[in-house]
């Protein structure tokens, strides 16, 4: 009896371990039609090469600290600003993570501007409140103005934005319900932020500002960016070989003469209709839904941010498709190709296939 579970077990992890995902089908995709046009096709979903993140060090701006001297004035106690730079200059203040500086900033900007509107309102009491209100104006503004910084700072020099742009994940599964409501709602509070900081006063929920970690957390849990990198790369290489195949396979001698349907014909029509329409198509457009997503979540959240000049031709490449010879580019020039070689494969045997693009 205990054998017979062993076995069961045994082939419980089997099954497990071949449950199919995008990589073994468009393996199992390219040389279905490598064997229905009958011509080699080489496809290797290991030797993929895309766009690396540039440096952290590249991607970090410089922020300015305040001045020692304009700081003092903070500790008067018409700001009641103590406890708040006494937070900053302690010894965890000094080592803050870019995320937790994040966090500081969005309690000490508000805060600032508090304090400016109170002196303003009684500077026709205390006239002599008037040199403090300057210097105090002169720390929120240049807190305003760093602020964008800081946030491209904690957002993508961060591990958990690196993730996203990770080489090291794997595909999207073929089956991704969820994805994206679920990467909306991971990056919607970033957005949040980066908005509000947009504004001419700073107004943002308490409650985001102290759960701020809890939401890098979610970022760090979640590599669909990644995976989905690496699904258009995979893609990207699959329709080529397929492209590469069926224009060479009809290049070199016909398949069917005179258009007239043969033995091989009903192959490649099967293979159509049972891989590239009921596998391969599916996949390809969900992937492009994700994508559109991700894509126009990134481009509109980094159009609020300062961004490096090597990082901003990095994210063009790998977030534009409009960008000539860019990672997306290629991917959209591939998908064309892809269709196009499919027409003249089933053209060329007297097949129609209705709408072939996704």
């Amino acid at each position: 009896m205990r054998c017979g579970y062993l076995i069961l077990i045994s082939v419980i992890l089997l099954s497990g371990c071949s449950q199919p995902n995008a990589e073994s089908m468009l393996k199992d995709y390219t040389q279905r039609v490598s064997n229905a046009i009958d011509f080699p096709i080489e496809f290797n979903p290991h030797q993929l090469n895309y766009p690396s993140l540039p440096p952290r060090r590249e991607r970090r701006l410089e922020v300015e600290e305040l001045r020692e001297g304009v700081i003092d004035v903070l500790r008067l106690r018409h700001c009641d600003l103590l406890p708040l730079i006494s937070e900053r200059n302690s010894n965890l203040g000094r080592v803050m993570l870019p995320s937790q500086q994040l966090q500081y900033e969005l309690r000490f900007l508000p805060a600032i501007q508090a304090c400016e509107e109170r002196l303003t309102s009684k500077l026709s009491e205390d006239p002599e409140l008037e040199n403090l209100l300057l210097r105090v104006t002169e720390i929120r503004e240049l807190k305003q103005a760093q602020l964008p910084k800081v946030i491209w700072n904690a957002l993508y020099t961060s591990p958990e934005m690196e993730q996203q742009f990770s080489r090291s994940s794997t595909a999207l599964p073929l089956s991704s319900s969820g994805h994206i409501n679920h990467i909306q709602q991971v990056i919607d509070p970033f957005m949040v932020i980066a908005k509000s900081a947009q504004s001419p006063k700073l107004e943002i929920d308490p409650s985001l500002v102290q759960s701020i970690e809890n939401h890098f957390e979610q970022l760090y849990r979640t590599e669909l960016g990644s995976q989905w990198l690496r699904s258009v790369a995979l893609l990207t290489d699959a329709m080529n070989a397929v492209s590469d195949g069926i224009e060479q396979r009809l290049q070199e001698r016909p398949i069917c003469y005179n258009r007239q349907p043969n033995n091989r014909a009903t192959i490649i029509q099967n293979v159509f209709r049972n891989f590239y329409a009921a596998e391969f198509q599916p996949y390809l457009a969900s992937t492009d839904q994700f994508g559109r997503r991700w894509t126009s979540l990134q481009l509109a959240l980094l159009e609020t941010l300062p961004v490096p000049d090597t990082t901003a031709e990095y994210l063009a490449d790998i977030l534009d498709k409009e960008t000539e010879n860019g990672f997306l580019y290629h991917y959209e020039q591939a998908k064309q190709r892809h269709v196009n070689a499919w027409q003249s494969l089933l053209d060329h045997c007297g097949l129609t296939a209705g709408n072939l693009s996704d």
